[in-house]
């Protein structure tokens, strides 16, 4: 519950997470035209993963988001399409191997 001596901090970081020594910078660094249309593309990374990214896109002058998008687009014509990550790392011991019909029948 916030209440009227919440500081402003606490108040801006409520939904979103941030750190309580950055402020944000939104609409000073470069972004796509106001009429591109986008999508929302969420998922959750390690804090280096986006540390990194987000070093580079301060960096870049851009925002996270457009460092994102340029990147895959990179990406894509470099090696004309997403190139392919290993799988993670399986928890062997808590794992039972199933044959893959018995998953495919499961689904």
């Amino acid at each position: 519950m916030i209440h009227d001596d919440t500081p402003n901090f606490v108040r801006a970081c409520m939904h979103n997470p941030c750190e309580d020594n950055a402020m944000s910078d939104y609409g000073r660094r470069a972004r796509r035209a106001n009429d591109a249309p986008t999508v929302l593309l969420q998922g959750r990374v390690s804090p280096r993963a986006r540390a990194d990214v987000r070093q580079a896109a301060e960096a870049s002058g851009v925002t996270m988001s457009y460092y994102l998008e340029a990147l895959i687009t990179k990406l894509v014509e470099d090696f004309g399409g997403m190139p392919l990550v290993d799988p993670p790392a399986r928890d062997r011991a808590n794992q039972l191997d199933l044959p893959e019909e018995a998953a495919t029948r499961a689904a």
